[in-house]
């Protein structure tokens, strides 16, 4: 951030001031019981449709059609359009990316004669073969009840399986075959393929379990590459897109990313845009990059001399092919935390589906009723 505003063209002498936040933190300002005091957000594309339906952010279609970023639509890949978009409006632009990614070990493949997997069948007898109890697991998951990679692990098993979370009438539904398919798979994982400590570990901690050497094959978020790099697994470590179905068929990832966004509090909102247009430009993008994050263009995807130290980002444009965020509705916070405590409940505390099941979709239904999926564009 203070690399963004120093070379802000318009940063003056204040520039930017930025307050970083835990996550529960951050969802506590911006989604609590009063309105953020910032100027700008950066949080998960996840939480745009409930900050926008709740008037706490701005329609930035106006701005788009008037000073767009450069490369505007183009240099972002489309998967990122759904994800920023509520209704006819744009609420964000995207700033820090890192899809979903297989994490393998090549040389711990070829001791045990295996090739990288290309399917979901293949990873799991191959995690099966790589694991060796006291050494490492076979694969990791992030068990903490945090509604983070506990939810996005359950939607990417639930969409394997056939299933959405919302239907076609915008309605949650939770009780499907597809959901009780993906929660029995991922119970059979962690009993049979996942360390007992997985069930304190949150996101990051995944990470680290694989770049300590502890795991030996996993899909995990693409910056765990940088984790990777710097671990015990640095020589010997490779990333691939995901699995795809037993039929060659691509599996449809889950597109989770953060956007800068402008408050309705904010009381310049015009000079608020000019920061958000220049923190999405190619080079400041490239820049978020250099910093640690993972920028969201193409053009840093591709730029050779990102690609000498992170090869992972010539991934990304295949990877999002295929990717899709969580459904565009308002409660989809609150939906979280119903799938937190059903994916504790069955996936780790090994509670049985059908009552966990019925509680979600009790609390699911005791929701407000649905916004309109697809409401009209927010005043400019």
């Amino acid at each position: 951030m203070s690399a963004h505003a120093t070379a802000w063209p318009s940063g003056g002498t204040e520039g930017v001031r930025a307050t970083w936040l835990g996550l529960p933190e951050l969802e506590a300002a911006a989604l609590g019981p009063d309105d953020p005091t910032a100027d700008l957000l950066v949080v998960p594309a996840d939480w745009l449709p409930a900050l926008a339906a709740s008037g706490r952010i701005r329609g930035l279609t106006p701005y788009l059609e008037q000073t767009s970023p450069e490369g505007w639509p183009d240099a972002w890949s489309p998967s990122f359009h759904e994800g920023i978009t509520w209704g006819d409006d744009v609420y964000g632009l995207p700033f820090h990316d890192g899809p979903q990614l297989l994490f393998t070990r090549p040389s711990l493949l070829a001791e045990h004669g295996l090739q990288p997997p290309t399917t979901w069948s293949d990873l799991l007898a191959q995690a099966a073969a790589l694991q060796e109890p006291g050494v490492r697991a076979g694969t990791v998951l992030a068990g903490k009840p945090d509604g983070h990679n506990n939810v996005y692990d359950l939607v990417l098993h639930l969409r394997r399986f056939g299933g959405d979370l919302i239907d076609a009438h915008g309605r949650i539904v939770l009780g499907t075959a597809p959901m009780r398919a993906a929660l029995a798979f991922l119970r059979e994982v962690v009993t049979t393929l996942v360390s007992p400590a997985a069930a304190q570990m949150d996101s990051n901690d995944s990470g680290s379990e694989f770049a300590a050497g502890r795991v030996g094959v996993t899909v995990n978020w693409a910056g765990y590459s940088s984790l990777a790099a710097a671990g015990a697994v640095a020589e010997d470590f490779a990333c691939a897109v995901a699995p795809t179905h037993d039929d060659g068929s691509p599996t449809v990832t889950v597109n989770a990313f953060w956007v800068t966004c402008v408050t309705t509090a904010c009381a310049d909102p015009d000079r608020a845009w000019d920061y958000v247009r220049h923190a999405a430009s190619a080079e400041t993008d490239l820049e978020t990059t250099r910093a640690g994050a993972s920028g969201a263009r193409r053009s840093t995807w591709a730029d050779p001399d990102l690609l000498v130290d992170h090869p992972e980002h010539a991934l990304f444009e295949q990877a999002h092919a295929h990717s899709r965020p969580l459904p565009r509705v308002p409660e989809l916070p609150t939906l979280v935390q119903v799938l937190n405590e059903l994916v504790d409940a069955v996936v780790w505390r090994g509670e049985p589906v059908e009552p966990a099941l019925a509680a979600a979709s009790a609390a699911a239904a005791s929701f407000a009723p649905p916004l309109p999926l697809n409401p009209t564009r927010s005043p400019s």
